[in-house]
Parts: structure tokens; sequence; C-alpha cells
């Protein structure tokens, strides 16, 4: 019975561990895709198939890493990422989600409409 017991237990683990993973995320409808650039704290360069806007990020900005988890902004060690973002009412980045290779094809690359606020050239 113990050993069932701790069977059960572990394959409970293991299901809960890859939920994540399997889990597909879900952006809001008014993010956009580009791709990241030369990342320097607290700017982010933004190109899409046509131009390349610099960005400054906001003082609650969030950045998740391909596993949805929160990054700090210095931890980023990628030169160039696929990501998927959105901005603040005056412009700033809001939310910043890294792609996968998968999310990456799935969501493709579209030119960036002009931010809503001031944005940093």
């Amino acid at each position: 019975m113990r050993k069932l017991l701790v069977n059960c237990l572990i394959a409970l683990c293991a299901v809960c561990c890859a939920m994540p993973a399997i889990a597909e995320r879900n952006f809001p409808e008014n993010a956009r895709r580009g791709e990241m650039k030369a990342f320097q704290y607290p700017y982010m360069k933004i190109s899409d198939k046509v131009s390349e806007k610099t960005f400054h990020m906001s003082a609650g900005s969030r950045i998740f890493n391909e596993q949805n988890f929160i990054v700090m902004p210095a931890s980023l060690q990628k030169q160039t990422a696929q990501i998927i973002f959105t901005t603040a009412i005056g412009g700033e980045l809001s939310q910043v989600w890294l792609l996968t290779a998968e999310e990456a094809k799935k969501y493709p690359l579209k030119s960036i409409p002009p931010p809503a606020g001031n944005s940093h050239k």
C-alpha cells in the first residue's frame, strides 16, 4: 500500500511539473510581434520587417522568458530574440515575452504600428 501511495505521489508530481511545459501561452489581443536587438536597460530596440524602434521600459514592466517565468532585465543574455510585447498608454514597454521557436513560427513577424506616445530614438 505504501509503495502504491509513493508511486501515485511521484506520478502526480511529474504531471504537475509537466503542465507548464504543455500549456500554450495566451498573449493579449493588443500584443505586437517583433525582434529584440541590442538590449540596454531601460531601453529596448525592437525591429520588424521594415524598421527598428527604441522603446523605453515602463517602471512596472515585466519580461517573461520562454518558460513564462519573469526574468530581470540584467539577466537577459540574448543579444537578439523573437518577442511579443505590449505597450502602456504612453508608448513605454509594458510586457515582453521571449518566444520559443514554435511560437515564433505561429506568430509571424509583421510591421510595428507607430507607438501611441513618445518613444526614445
